[in-house]
């Protein structure tokens, strides 16, 4: 198999390269926005960690992300809305935003949840639907237009892994996982606010990198992007992030090669990282250290959980906090979980999964996973489709296991434009085939 996976992505896409003159306007708009917000982005993360951790005396509670990102999502939506091309399933997605929202106004009307509660709720569900209105965006650009986000995604997924690499290179305390007093284990976030949500996003970063390598080839600019995804991956700490690597990079792998090609590629890449991570393990005395760290704080969890230790163990604890939220919704005969509304901001659960449904009830939780699934699988033949169920797979273990993945907007735009990629590779795929068919 040759090394690049054509697709004709400067060629255009039928209905978005070529448009009226009336169309320009709000596309060229929607392009700016969005590369505006996504460019901005790291700066603002990393003047929210700044402010979290007291350096900023005027703004501790600063969530300048907030902002920049909400902007982006808001200015995304009117945008969409004025170009008067909005599709019936954006329609029924912002529906579905709109019943999670209202059930939890009707949890504040009963005197169940706070008004801080509330806005912080309704702030949850808006970045959960957030992936939809970046997809939306990105589908209505042309294949040119994407082409030319391809620099801003590299350069802030580049600033966020290079931050965290920076962080454990220089020990820089904003940037670590877990800070002062309460540095339990080791690892470093860089300029993102939690450390599982670096995980989803170094993830994320990752699997653009390689889908970008599947469909155009490894220039010098993704073998350093990936390059440096992967090792921030080993250097956030996390279960997630390294087994995210490992699983990432077999995707890329099976979808590239055959599988016995694969496997041995597999083992091959696997068998090196461990190599690498033992000569630094026995060699730098801080990486000892910080690796005991590690494992005591793992043994602490296990024992803390008993009986059911190796779960607690593989899921941090959140076991034990599905558990306590369980508890509590026994005390409402269990209404939230088909209505939506449980007041998820006071105690997450941080796995995706429950807390969507508590959030938004099942019924509409069932509904938003198929949506976001249609986002990446596609029944095509090829590499770049079979790479978007990999993904998909990928995307939801950790979202079932670690979290901070679906309900994360710095994951959001990345996610987004993997599913375009894959969707358009998808329907060149299928435009190929009956042609030939035709023939």
């Amino acid at each position: 198999m040759s090394d690049v996976i054509p697709m004709h992505r400067h060629g255009g896409q039928s209905g978005a390269s070529v448009c009226k003159p009336t169309q320009w306007a709000p596309i060229s708009l929607r392009w700016a926005i969005f590369a505006v917000g996504l460019a901005l982005s790291p700066f603002a993360d990393f003047l929210s960690v700044r402010a979290v951790h007291g350096l900023d005396a005027a703004s501790g509670d600063a969530r300048y992300s907030l902002f920049v990102r909400g902007g982006m999502v808001i200015g995304l939506f009117i945008v969409l809305l004025t170009s008067g091309r909005v599709r019936l399933s954006s329609w029924r997605t912002a529906l579905l935003a709109m019943v999670a929202i209202v059930a939890s106004a009707v949890t504040y009307a009963f005197g169940d949840m706070s008004s801080a509660e509330f806005a912080l709720q309704a702030v949850f569900v808006l970045k959960v639907f957030s992936f939809f209105v970046c997809f939306a965006a990105l589908s209505g650009m042309s294949n040119r237009q994407l082409d030319e986000l391809e620099p801003i995604m590299r350069f802030t997924l580049l600033a966020y892994a290079l931050s965290i690499i920076a962080g454990a290179v220089f020990s820089i305390d904003i940037f670590r996982s877990y800070w002062a007093n309460t540095q339990i284990r080791s690892g470093y976030k860089g300029i993102v606010y939690a450390q599982n949500e670096a995980s989803a996003l170094m993830i994320a970063g990752l699997g653009y990198g390689l889908l970008s390598a599947l469909t155009s080839g490894w220039s010098a600019w993704r073998r350093v992007l990936v390059g440096s995804i992967v090792l921030a991956s080993l250097l956030v700490g996390t279960k997630a992030a390294m087994a995210g690597v490992i699983a990432m990079t077999c995707s890329y792998l099976y979808c590239r090669h055959r599988i016995l090609q694969a496997t041995i590629r597999a083992l091959a890449v696997a068998g090196v990282l461990a190599g690498i991570a033992l000569a630094v393990y026995l060699s730098v005395p801080s990486v000892r250290r910080a690796v005991q760290l590690s494992l005591q704080y793992f043994m602490y969890q296990h024992d803390r959980a008993g009986g059911a230790g190796m779960l607690s163990t593989v899921l941090s604890g959140r076991d034990i906090k599905f558990s306590n939220v369980w508890g509590g919704l026994a005390k409402d005969d269990y209404v939230a979980l088909l209505t939506g509304g449980y007041p998820v901001v006071r105690y997450l659960v941080e796995i995706d999964v429950p807390d969507l449904v508590l959030a938004m009830g099942l019924p509409v939780c069932a509904i938003y996973l198929w949506s976001v699934g249609k986002a990446f699988l596609y029944g095509e033949a090829g590499a770049v489709p079979r790479f978007g169920k990999w993904f998909f797979f990928v995307l939801m273990a950790t979202a079932c296991t670690a979290g901070h993945v679906l309900v994360s907007a710095i994951v959001s735009p990345y996610l987004a434009m993997i599913a375009v990629l894959v969707k358009r590779a998808a329907a060149e795929r299928r435009s190929s085939t009956r042609e030939v068919s035709d023939e």
